[in-house]
């Protein structure tokens, strides 16, 4: 009985892991994307505007820039008010309020009002542009507000509706929500005793308290913003490299693009190499002599005493170019001359169009000299 039921769970458990009847199409990896964005696809990014940005950092800074203002420019501001209000008193009080004391009333109002806001404007404004250069640099594109249809698809909408980015949108939420209602809460529950005792002060010394109790928790809230915001700053940029990896034929297409197909290329070399070598043989039968390894190399030298100061090297080859090079020779009746060591050397130390070296001057000089004895003969 135990040796039945141990034989058929042998028999389940070879079931469970015999993959053999299996087959697994591995294509089926190869689009997921794992491999690093490259510096093409990346240019690409930022061109079009898609770059790693945080939008609660410009905004946490751009608050925490006005309530930094707020709170040491606050004194001027006071002074500021309390000045046209002593003006508009002064005003009102010596002279009838006539339609020109009326105007001069408000373009001093004007003028206050921009006396006081000018600095805010110019702090929150250079605030918010170094934010948003800290995270993206010097970058100015229209792409992102130039109209896209493709935004107002419904699938897409759908899809972002039910996406990682929603919940991460959504957990940030619920933590500021946490936190701005728990700051003052906690700050507060503190300053009770001081708060009941706000009766027995003195108006402007109760304001003061209660100002400055409001600025230490906007700036309790603000810096644990900001340190969320710089959390979601580096999640943004990890989201976005995420975004922007690519699988492998993404990147064999990209270096197709770029470079061209490998085959093509290929094939490009390979017909120049066999017009370059008709172009060589094409030269062969004007060669004055041909000198020989004499199986394995063969090098075709020209010269014409009144064209050059020096032989020319104008066919050149091993193996079966070698073996072509001879062909052709007999063919055209071209002398062929064995010298084992001027041919090494040819090969080794000339390319084919260039004038042979001064130290092979007297081997080749040899050579021409023989071959014009030759000719004399069977003239």
């Amino acid at each position: 009985m135990k040796n039945s039921l141990k034989n058929q769970l042998d028999t389940t458990e070879t079931k469970l892991l015999d993959f053999s009847g299996i087959s697994f199409d591995l294509q089926l990896f190869a689009g997921e994307k794992t491999e690093p964005a490259t510096e093409k696809k990346r240019r690409e990014a930022t061109q079009q505007g898609n770059v790693a940005k945080s939008q609660d950092l410009a905004s946490v800074v751009i608050l925490l820039t006005g309530f930094l203002m707020l709170r040491f420019y606050g004194p001027q501001l006071y002074g500021l008010c309390g000045e046209y209000m002593r003006y508009c008193m002064s005003t009102s009080i010596h002279t009838d309020l006539a339609l020109p004391e009326t105007i001069m009333l408000f373009n001093q109002l004007v003028y206050i009002l921009m006396k006081m806001l000018a600095p805010f404007m110019v702090a929150i404004a250079l605030s918010a542009v170094a934010a948003n250069m800290i995270q993206t640099g010097f970058l100015f594109r229209f792409d992102p507000i130039i109209p896209n249809l493709d935004r107002l698809n419904p699938i897409s909408g759908l899809q972002n509706i039910f996406s990682w980015k929603l919940v991460a949108e959504l957990v940030k939420s619920i933590l500021k929500i946490l936190i701005v209602a728990y700051i003052p809460y906690s700050t507060l529950r503190e300053q009770i005793p001081m708060i009941i005792r706000f009766v027995q002060l003195e108006p402007m010394p109760a304001i003061i308290i209660l100002l400055k109790t409001i600025f230490y928790m906007a700036i309790k809230i603000i810096l644990i913003l900001l340190a969320l915001a710089i959390a979601d700053w580096f999640f943004q940029k990890w989201r976005h490299e995420e975004n922007l990896k690519m699988s492998k034929e993404e990147i064999k297409e990209e270096y197709k693009q770029r470079e061209g197909d490998p085959r093509i290329k290929q094939k490009i070399r390979e017909k120049q190499r066999q017009a370059s070598t008709r172009r060589m043989m094409d030269e062969v039968p004007k060669a004055t002599v041909v000198v020989t390894n004499p199986t394995h190399i063969a090098c075709a030298l020209r010269y014409d005493p009144e064209q050059n100061n020096a032989p020319i090297v104008v066919a050149m080859g091993a193996g079966l170019i070698a073996r072509k090079i001879k062909e052709i020779a007999n063919e055209n009746n071209v002398p062929i001359v064995e010298n084992k060591p001027l041919a090494r050397a040819l090969y080794k130390m000339v390319e084919i169009g260039d004038e042979i070296p001064s130290d092979l001057y007297g081997a080749v000089v040899e050579i021409l000299a023989q071959v014009y004895r030759t000719r004399s003969k069977q003239a």
